[in-house]
């Protein structure tokens, strides 16, 4: 009794006595000797873990030092994962008590799910069963019948008669009397057979109707961007080297960078609304970051990221000094996020900078599939009007779209002559230009933090739920 006291004393002082942390304490353990990390508000140390990690050190390397809620949960994870990650707690993140109930979660034991088949379940499965049984039983009726058929038709005399009909006719010589008959039986047994196999495999493959009633053909879409992709050249388990092709400028910090794939007739493999990580040395340290490229599975070959590549980011370090013919180390795909048409009616987006690109990536999916007819609303963000991200795509598409796709471009420190929007997204922008809140509604959002937190203030204020910390493809507000 007493050891009992002692450990539930020493499970109290763990969950109470942790340290409260920011995340400048954590972003100071961000190497592969001094490995913290951030899940559901609680903060990790699991270098001695990252060794023994199935997905191996690298998947924790790459969020090291950050929140990796994301990640965590974009993987999935078991309760077991939870349990091993306990005795490396130390601390919780400040700020982070909105996420409790998830964080308590992580530390409570294991739970057993029971899952009870319903009594129309369980009537489901056998009418199921004895559909099947009856199934055999016409198909055995059918083979017994048109052998008895096939018995009488030869001892009543019907063949016989049907080819002396034929003879007198002058269709048949007597000659082939005999093979008429044997033809005419035949004939008669294979079409009974057929028909009775076609009404036993239609029932078994639940089929509506049968193969004769089906279409010709069906029409395809002018173009589909399926998100049932073939195996493409990327990999989500590990880092593959890919060729840098071109390196291009498009305005001040804006760089556009094509990797060549394995062959000019490879596909990426990435699934709509997901993304890939690159990884780089910076100062003898890994760093590793997310893109989501503008190109998808139709460009054949090459991989292309639109980025904008900042002074003093550590990974802009290792992408400014890259040039055309090196490699880089790239994995993917990564997210929660894996659009397929008809997902919603209406879709909203709100995008800050190069927030535009996981957005742009669904638009450009969306709009060259003339079968989807998703009606889309976008409102863009950028500090000035050379900071505007595939402007000309995005218009051309707005253009050509039939109303299917609108985009409001809005300035921070507009010049003189800008005519659209100006200053910030404020709730009356949004009830302008996104869809009203309704079941066959989602919003998108992807930008800077001070942003997509104002944006999911007005969003609620408007009647949309107030999203997760972890976005999820249910959610009515997802956050890329």
């Amino acid at each position: 009794m007493a050891d009992t006291k002692k450990e539930l004393k020493a499970e109290w002082k763990t969950e109470t006595e942790v340290k409260v942390l920011t995340l400048k304490d954590v972003a100071k353990h961000n190497t592969k000797k001094d490995l913290w990390i951030v899940i559901h508000g609680k903060v990790y140390n699991v270098t001695e873990y990252a060794r023994d990690h199935p997905g191996g050190p690298d998947a924790l390397i790459e969020v090291a030092g950050e929140d990796a809620t994301s990640a965590y949960e974009d993987v999935g994870h078991s309760e077991d994962a939870r349990e091993i990650m306990h005795p490396y707690l130390v601390g919780s993140l400040e700020g982070a008590s909105a996420g409790t109930s998830a964080s308590k979660s992580s530390s409570s034991a294991p739970t057993v799910q029971i899952v009870r088949r319903s009594p129309t379940q369980q009537a489901t499965n056998k009418t199921a069963s004895s559909s099947s049984l009856v199934r055999y039983a016409e198909f055995a009726a059918f083979a017994v019948g048109t052998s008895g058929m096939a018995w009488a038709a030869a001892q009543t005399g019907a063949l016989q008669k049907a080819a002396h009909a034929l003879k007198q006719r002058g269709v048949l010589d007597t000659a082939h009397a005999g093979f008429a008959q044997g033809f005419l039986l035949a004939a008669t047994t294979s079409s009974i057979i057929a028909l009775a196999g076609m009404r036993y495999f239609k029932g078994l493959m639940k089929m509506e109707k049968d193969p004769f009633h089906l279409p010709a053909h069906r029409t395809a879409s002018h173009v589909v961007v399926s998100s049932h992709h073939p195996v493409g050249a990327i990999a989500p388990a590990e880092y593959r080297k890919f060729k840098l092709s071109s390196k291009t400028e498009l305005s001040d910090g804006i760089w556009k960078f094509v990797f060549a794939l394995p062959t000019s007739t490879s596909v990426l493999g990435l699934p709509i609304g997901q993304h890939i990580a690159i990884r780089g040395e910076v100062d003898d340290k890994t760093v590793t970051r997310s893109y989501t490229p503008i190109s998808n599975n139709r460009d054949l070959g090459r991989l292309e990221l639109m980025i904008r590549i900042y002074p003093d980011g550590q990974l802009g370090k290792y992408l400014s000094k890259l040039q055309v013919g090196d490699e880089a180390e790239i994995r993917g795909p990564k997210g929660s996020m894996r659009y397929r048409k008809g997902m919603s009616k209406r879709l909203g987006m709100v995008g800050g900078g190069t927030g535009i690109t996981p957005l742009y990536q669904l638009i450009r999916a969306i709009c060259e599939d003339k079968t989807d007819d998703t009606e889309i609303s976008l409102v863009y963000a950028n500090r000035s009007e050379p900071d505007i991200m595939m402007r000309e795509q995005l218009e051309t598409f707005a253009a050509q779209s039939e109303g299917r796709f609108r985009v409001h471009f809005m300035l921070d420190h507009p010049s003189n002559n800008w005519k659209g929007g100006k200053g910030y997204i404020t709730a009356d922008v949004l009830k302008e230009w996104m869809p009203a809140f309704a079941d066959d509604t989602k919003i998108l959002l992807c930008g800077p933090p001070p942003m997509v937190n104002a944006v999911k203030k007005n969003l609620v204020s408007l009647g949309f739920p107030e999203p997760g910390n972890v976005s999820k493809m249910t959610d009515q507000v997802f956050i890329f």
